[in-house]
């Protein structure tokens, strides 16, 4: 699907509210991020009729060869999530990250605009634990660097 240039102007305009509101840059780009994610998953969508809630776990994997595209694209929007959440919270944005997850779903369901189902949770969440994992491992690395920095000097 695609984003109208004006869901990304209005992402922009809410990250730097955000940053200017909250002080941190990290906390206004998940805001904005977070608009275009809730933008490509309810608000560009139509409703439609049908099957709206899917209760059952791990379905998606029962049909990797269709529903492979899907799985990864979950995993990879979340990726993002995890890197700016772990950056505000370490760890503990795996708590945002999995609330920003179920508000979608929810919305999907609500709006009947997608499809809820716990799968996309699973997903959504393993990419916000790369994405917070990357964020941990550099900050292990930075610190390392600047322990071996400082004996040097």
């Amino acid at each position: 699907m695609d984003i109208p240039w004006w869901y990304y102007a209005i992402a922009a305009f809410l990250g730097v509210a955000g940053w200017r509101v909250w002080g941190k840059l990290a906390l206004g780009s998940l805001v904005g991020y977070a608009f275009l994610i809730l933008a490509e998953t309810v608000l560009i969508r139509k409703p439609f009729s049908g099957q709206h809630f899917n209760p059952e776990f791990f379905w998606s994997w029962r049909q990797w060869k269709i529903q492979r595209n899907q799985i990864l694209t979950n995993v990879i929007m979340f990726a993002p999530v995890g890197v700016l959440t772990g950056h505000l919270w370490k760890w503990k944005g795996l708590w945002v990250a999995a609330g920003l997850s179920i508000v979608i779903e929810l919305l999907q369901f609500i709006t009947a605009r997608g499809l809820c189902e716990f799968d996309d949770v699973f997903h959504n969440m393993i990419g916000a634990l790369i994405g917070v994992g990357i964020v941990m491992v550099a900050r292990r690395m930075a610190c390392k660097h600047k322990v071996e920095r400082d004996a040097v000097e």
